[in-house]
């Protein structure tokens, strides 16, 4: 008692540094358990965490507790509501799945970082598994990504708590994403500079004169824009639905494909079966389990040859 004692209060005490490689891990593991439907409303279950937990330990050989992981969710999240915030509004950066970077030219990232000066990190600090982060927090809206909008270059505007939907279809798209497949198995809080997300196909202008004509244009374009997006999200979506399907089927005909493996009970249950007397029953049981290849041969054998070829087994004087 007094050392299980000890070890839970030294795992309360593990001070997490989450590393790049720490990361992906974890949002691996979240990605797969939201797969599985360990996420209701946004949120995961306890059976999810625990699994996290679980995997975790065993990976990373250390004492996660699940405050661990809802402290690098948070951070998670918070890194992708700044990017979101940043970069969301302007076409002309995108994320490279090879760097893990912000891309754009020069001039772009000028007008930015006079606007936001804030921004000048994210020239230099990549940003890992943006990807499936959009998996995780694509479909989040709201409040939750809502952020208070400064004054700056007007060559950028800032939209509040939109959709990031947008962003996971353009980053799906133009970085040609491939999903593991753990992923999509069944395919949702820290200290590290880990965010993400971009809506960049949304087209923001200077602002306009204050034209009726100009404006009706102006809510057209965005109109078909919107429109092209949610088709292509809906074509996306269906395309991880029809891969994560033909994934389960594969993994249930591997599944029948696979030799059975015979339990101990399964064993002795046979013996009793074919007629084994009470006074051999243990013996021929002990001789079976002792040795696999025994067992696949026993059960092998035609269900009323098995007693004749286990006595032959057993008083062979080859060993089997």
């Amino acid at each position: 008692m007094g050392n299980k004692s000890k070890n839970s209060a030294d795992d309360k005490r593990f001070n997490v540094k989450w590393t790049e490689h720490w990361d992906t891990v974890f949002v691996d593991a979240l990605v797969h358990q939201q797969s599985m439907g360990n996420r209701v409303d946004k949120v995961f279950t306890t059976a999810a965490y625990n699994n996290i937990v679980t995997e975790l330990r065993d990976k990373l050989g250390e004492p996660f507790q699940k405050d661990h992981l809802k402290n690098r969710m948070k951070t998670l999240k918070h890194h992708l509501k700044e990017c979101h915030y940043l970069f969301g509004g302007i076409s002309d950066f995108t994320w490279s799945p090879e760097t893990k970077l912000w891309t754009a030219e020069p001039e772009v990232w000028k007008d930015l970082i006079q606007a936001r000066p804030d921004a000048r990190k994210w020239m230099f600090t990549p940003i890992p598994n943006y990807d499936k982060l959009l998996l995780l927090f694509a479909n989040e809206t709201g409040d939750s990504f809502a952020m208070s909008k400064d004054e700056g270059n007007p060559r950028f505007n800032w939209r509040s708590g939109s959709d990031l939907n947008c962003a996971a279809d353009h980053v799906m798209s133009q970085n040609d994403v491939t999903l593991t497949l753990e992923d999509l198995n069944g395919t949702n809080d820290g200290n590290d500079l880990l965010p993400t997300s971009a809506e960049a196909n949304s087209q923001i202008d200077i602002q306009p004169p204050s034209q009726s004509a100009t404006s009706s244009k102006g809510k057209k374009r965005k109109a078909t824009r919107n429109f092209d997006f949610e088709r292509e999200l809906s074509s996306v979506r269906d395309a991880i639905k029809d891969v994560a399907a033909a994934i389960r089927e594969g993994n249930a005909i591997a599944e029948r494909s696979r030799p059975h493996v015979y339990s101990e009970q399964e064993v002795f249950r046979e013996l009793v079966n074919i007629g084994i007397e009470k006074q051999l029953r243990f013996r021929a049981y002990t001789f079976l389990i002792a040795n696999a290849r025994r067992v696949r041969a026993f059960f092998g054998c035609p269900v009323g040859e098995r007693k004749e070829f286990l006595l032959q087994m057993m008083y062979s004087p080859q060993d089997c």
